[in-house]
């Protein structure tokens, strides 16, 4: 991987940024549809971790986010919004989110989201990091098959560590 990005700390401007192109945002979990401005807002304000990509140039082009789960606040609930840039490069996404999650993991030593079984391609992205899928559960209420995606230190490291940050 080249140093076409470079992976931060978020800032309100990052979000700002992203929150005002959001017709070109993707929202991986949700087979690419756009993401209202306001679950993403939300979702910022209760996230114990916020990470950016910026391209070279600075332009904000994702953001990974990690919460603490109601029932379990040592398991953190993942987030992520992706820019187009990205439709192309699948393998810079996967490289630069194994870089955030290791970040993650270092707070919350499991994370985990539950993904709609027609999400081919975050399924699909999640699996490659090294994510375990669960089989999918029908939920009536969602209309949709649902799948519990996890990742811990020893699934996403396998025995080697690259941090952002210097300990």
């Amino acid at each position: 991987m080249g140093l076409r990005y470079c992976i931060r700390p978020a800032t309100s401007g990052d979000v700002a940024f992203l929150a005002a192109v959001m017709d070109e945002s993707r929202d991986p979990w949700n087979n690419g549809a756009e993401v209202p401005i306001d679950r993403l807002l939300q979702t910022c304000a209760c996230s114990a971790q916020i990470w950016v990509a910026r391209a070279t140039d600075g332009t904000p082009t994702a953001l990974w986010g990690v919460a603490p789960m109601a029932e379990d606040p040592e398991v953190g609930h993942l987030w992520m919004l992706a820019c187009e840039a990205f439709d192309d490069e699948p393998e810079e996404l996967q490289e630069l989110s194994r870089l955030v999650f290791g970040e993650m993991l270092d707070q919350f030593p499991r994370l985990e989201n539950i993904i709609d079984s027609r999400k081919v391609r975050a399924i699909e992205l999640l699996r490659a990091i090294g994510f375990a899928v669960e089989p999918a559960l029908p939920q009536p209420s969602a209309d949709a098959d649902l799948r519990l995606v996890w990742i811990d230190s020893d699934r996403l490291h396998c025995g080697g560590r690259a941090g952002l940050l210097p300990n």
